[in-house]
């Protein structure tokens, strides 16, 4: 690996060390408002530098395209799919305990951190592991996934279907955006599905643990 492949994967590794001691910290204090700065901390220290520094630099000027090869038109009816299959699991047996309030901060979130998330780990990866895509794919996944593991250290958190739920969700949703990215090479597509999915697990997730 080159120097900047090294630099972006001690990055991602440093800030999934760091949560391990930021979630349960900020958590114990006060469950809604430390889960909530959990995820301000990733965006503003994870997130956007790796935007800044990996996936706007490794930008072919495909990154943000919507445009498909006609032969790529079925992603688009696959992620809707994808995003019906999440509501279908997580969304519609709860739907007796969600609130107007929970809606609104899920829709928030949701529009902050799906963006966020597909440019810095499906983009940063992509740009920055052009020359070795199959290792920035699998790292790329690997890594992603590991993130979401210092979350099932939450106090005070009740994730549907627990830490398995939590963890083994993102790792094969990772791994279907990683290769909707990897195939079309660009973001745009994956983070409208990423948005539409976390405001789903969102919505459920913050009325279930009162947070609006």
């Amino acid at each position: 690996m080159n120097r900047k492949q090294i630099a972006l994967t001690f990055h991602a590794a440093l800030l999934i060390g760091a949560l391990f001691f930021v979630v349960p910290s900020l958590t114990a204090w006060h469950p809604q408002h430390g889960y909530l700065f959990t995820l301000t901390f990733y965006w503003l220290f994870f997130c956007l530098p790796v935007i800044g520094w990996h996936a706007l630099e490794g930008n072919d000027g495909r990154l943000f395209s919507e445009r498909l090869r006609w032969r790529d038109w079925w992603i688009i009816p696959l992620l809707l799919v994808q995003v019906g299959i999440v509501a279908l699991a997580n969304f519609v047996p709860n739907t007796s305990i969600l609130t107007h309030g929970s809606m609104y901060l899920a829709l928030l979130i949701a529009a902050i951190n799906g963006p966020l998330e597909e440019i810095a780990w499906r983009g940063g990866f992509l740009g920055t592991f052009r020359d070795k895509p199959r290792l920035g794919f699998w790292l790329g996944w690997a890594l992603f996934t590991a993130w979401h593991i210092p979350l099932a250290l939450s106090h005070g958190i009740v994730f549907d279907g627990g830490a398995l739920a939590l963890i083994g969700g993102a790792s094969a949703l990772g791994l279907f955006w990683n290769w909707v990215t990897w195939r079309t090479g660009s973001v745009f597509y994956v983070s409208l599905a990423h948005m539409l999915t976390n405001v789903f697990a969102f919505w459920v997730l913050f009325a279930r643990n009162g947070f609006a």
